[in-house]
């Protein structure tokens, strides 16, 4: 038996969590997989059956910013010992500190990078030097072609998968089953408007004009999901034929219920929109960081696939649903798009690649790059601590970079459930209390783990938190 560890960045969707989600389901059943997230979606995975643990992300505010690598390093490092892990596959754009790290203590393990291509020309490229912290690198394709990249940088250990999606590894189910779920009516033709997460860019302006130029010109109904993530929202109005679609996921399974889709250019959108054979209006955000949503959308719109706008079109979306408002325009961009659910098998592949690169891995030895780079990290973690937070935040700022947020540990109680003004209390829990994660801290045990592991964490809990007694 493999055992994976698929961890996930916090990302700002649940782009890293879905790609992680469809590998871990496409495992055969002698190897076994846990996803290790830095995601406040992580919830929304728990119901999937694949075990999962929650670590906050670099940006809690319950973590010292300058522990905080450590912290990932010994919380990576204690679930590695206790699943017995072969492998940590870690998906994300900015591989942190911390995995370095914890690959620096485990040389029998390992480590994996998946990195989507479709980086914005010039953004981002400091990142690829972290590359010297992983023994692999795998490259989702994506249906934009051409756009993929520029991942590789001349390593011999790369490797380019098919797209990976959520389709063809979970069951989906048909028209009228999926309406009568999600609540929608069935006798209606239904758009889906899905813009993402809202946390970068602009979804309420494109969102509330798509929705307005449907029920002016038609008399269709609008499902509008809401993300579990979700800041910025689109705004539902008080028309009746307006539904709220909230909380489910993966949004995969339902797609049968529309009959067409106005949606973010995000990755896992894209390749799965189009593989179900749903004609999709592609909204790019142009306000994304790393990933070129707007190359995405306008390289399948040239191969026939989808129609796309960037989010500060709206012109340009009022032409685009106008087109598609076009029966035999849908019909077309239909069986097009449904033409690529062949090309989607990444997750399998993914699969029987990484299990079979941890069966074979031996030891890594660690080339001179790694060496220099862990080197000058712990260099500069020592003049932190030497510094202390204050002198090193007004270096910080000398230097034109954000400060830490904090230098202080947070004092907690641990499972009082009191309100003791010496401190705030601390779920120490195998289950994510549901609507917390932004106001109270959480350390998530891995369901079902060992005694020891419990003990382990415990003692994390020490060396990271300012542990009050009651």
């Amino acid at each position: 038996m493999t055992n994976l560890i698929l961890a996930t960045s916090n990302g700002t969707g649940m782009g890293h969590i879905t790609r992680q989600l469809a590998i871990a389901l496409s495992l055969s059943d002698d190897h076994q997989a846990t996803i290790f997230s830095l995601s406040k979606g992580l919830p929304m995975v728990e119901p999937m059956g694949v075990r999962a643990e929650y670590c906050p992300s670099y940006d809690s505010p319950w973590i010292a910013a300058g522990d905080w690598q450590l912290y990932l390093r010994d919380r990576l490092s204690a679930l590695i010992e206790e699943t017995r892990a072969d492998a940590v596959v870690f998906d994300g754009v900015a591989p942190y500190i911390g995995i370095g790290k914890a690959a620096a203590l485990h040389r029998d393990v390992a480590f994996v990078w998946m990195r989507r291509g479709n980086w914005k020309e010039g953004v981002n490229r400091a990142q690829l030097k972290k590359s010297s912290y992983f023994d692999l690198i795998i490259e989702p394709l994506d249906l934009a072609g051409a756009t993929s990249g520029p991942m590789s940088h001349g390593r011999a250990d790369f490797e380019q998968v098919p797209p990976i999606s959520l389709i063809g590894v979970i069951d989906t189910m048909a028209r009228d089953e999926a309406r009568q779920v999600l609540g929608l009516p069935h006798d209606k033709t239904l758009a889906l408007v899905t813009l993402g997460s809202g946390m970068l860019g602009e979804v309420a302006g494109p969102g509330q004009t798509a929705t307005r130029i449907i029920l002016e010109e038609t008399d269709w109904e609008i499902a509008v999901t809401r993300s579990s993530v979700a800041k910025n929202l689109v705004p539902l109005g008080s028309s009746q034929r307006v539904h709220e679609i909230s909380g489910v996921y993966p949004l995969v399974r339902y797609l049968s219920a529309f009959d067409l889709a106005i949606s973010s250019a995000g990755y896992n959108a894209v390749h799965e929109l189009l593989p179900a054979g749903l004609p999709t209006i592609l909204v790019a955000n142009t306000a994304t960081k790393t990933d070129d949503q707007s190359s995405r959308a306008f390289g399948v719109a040239t191969a026939g696939l989808a129609l796309a706008v960037n989010d500060h079109d709206l012109i340009g979306l009022r032409k685009g649903i106008a087109k598609m408002l076009d029966d035999a325009s849908r019909l077309d961009l239909a069986a097009a798009a449904a033409e690529t659910r062949r090309s989607v098998g990444g997750a399998h592949v993914t699969a029987r690649l990484v299990t079979d690169y941890g069966e074979r891995f031996d030891t890594r030895v660690p080339g001179p790059a790694a060496q220099a780079r862990l080197l000058y990290q712990n260099g500069k973690e020592l003049a932190k601590r030497l510094m202390g937070p204050g002198l090193t935040d007004r270096v910080k700022r000398a230097m034109g970079r954000r400060p830490s947020v904090s230098g202080q540990r947070t004092r907690v109680t641990i499972n009082k459930g009191s309100n003791s003004p010496l401190g705030t209390e601390l779920s120490f829990t195998e289950t994510i209390p549901a609507g917390v994660l932004d106001s109270l801290p959480v350390e998530h045990v891995l369901p079902g783990s060992s005694d020891d592991y419990r003990a382990k964490r415990l003692t994390l809990i020490g060396d990271y938190y300012d542990v009050v007694d009651q």
